[in-house]
């Protein structure tokens, strides 16, 4: 088998995967996969690193060394390469766990808020003056900090409709009463560090289910007809959500936003893409891909929902 089939065999199914991902990311995190296979190094251990590494650039980005922030680039490059190498030694490994899911949710987690933070100091540092351009920094800065987070979320989110629909090998994601079961049957056994992890991504998974209601209301009823597979049902809502969820992985998850981040700072130009995230990105996210995915789940579920 050649390096590239082999590689393409590693991911998830490219329906969902993100092109920057797929191109950028994943082929030196498939060489690390690789080369950590025959090793005990674990999965676990390789998102450790990646939050590790996300910190390390939101230290160089505030300590402000000469070249620090070409350094907090690279180190943002690196964190989001180890991101995806944990899920691919999982698979060759044939190890995935809901723990390594957990896990990597608040690896996401951790490193996009050390990141953008870090992004957003040094676009009020560099517009602190007069001061009501800082004030209008600081008002698109979080406004665009906000509205990005929803970008990120909701792709997870419709991500992980779309593979339990259409995929039968692939259940990304966990309903928040399993984990919350899970949760309470190992409390007693857990060290005050994974209690707080559990903490952090029961509050992503709380704030995504919450705010997937309020953008599409057919949210609930389509993760309760994702439950079980069928081919039928597969190809309803890959007709359906196919070509919303082009868009959604291209431009709208952690991979993109990530790689836009480490460019952009390394380059010291964060405050562009910041505006480029602001302006065009929500014109698209509200404007089109919004009322685009309210349709297609309303039709699926319509169709889902009648007999055969």
């Amino acid at each position: 088998m050649s390096f590239w089939d082999a590689y393409f065999r590693s991911l998830k199914p490219l329906e969902v995967e993100e092109p920057i991902d797929v191109w950028v990311h994943r082929p030196p995190a498939y060489v690390l996969a690789r080369l950590l296979l025959p090793t005990p190094v674990s999965p676990n251990l390789v998102t450790i690193g990646s939050i590790v590494l996300g910190c390390a650039a939101g230290a160089a980005i505030f300590l402000g060394f000469p070249g620090h922030l070409p350094v907090a680039g690279l180190l943002i490059f690196s964190s989001a390469v180890l991101d995806c190498c944990d899920g691919q030694l999982a698979r060759l490994r044939k190890s995935s766990s809901a723990f390594g899911r957990m896990l990597d949710g608040v690896a996401d987690l951790v490193v996009s808020s050390v990141v953008v933070g870090g992004g957003a100091w040094l676009v009020l540092r560099k517009y602190h003056e007069p001061s009501w351009l800082f004030a209008l920094a600081a008002v698109l800065t979080v406004t665009t900090i906000i509205t990005g987070s929803f970008h990120t979320t909701m792709y997870d989110h419709f991500k992980n409709v779309f593979l339990r629909l259409t995929h039968p090998s692939y259940r990304e994601g966990e309903d928040l009463e399993v984990a919350e079961q899970r949760f309470h049957a190992q409390r007693a056994q857990m060290s005050w560090g994974l209690k707080l992890a559990w903490g952090i991504y029961f509050f992503y998974m709380r704030s995504q289910s919450e705010y997937a209601d309020k953008f599409d209301p057919n949210a609930k009823r389509l993760m309760l007809l994702a439950s079980e597979f069928s081919a039928r049902n597969a190809a309803i809502y890959r007709k359906h959500a196919g070509p919303a969820m082009r868009l959604w992985r291209n431009f709208f998850g952690f991979g993109s936003l990530v790689f836009g981040l480490a460019v952009s700072i390394g380059l010291d130009v964060t405050e562009y893409y910041l505006l480029f995230r602001l302006l065009l990105l929500n014109a698209v996210f509200y404007g089109y891909l919004r009322p685009a995915q309210r349709r297609a789940s309303q039709r699926a579920v319509q169709e889902l929902s009648t007999p055969a």
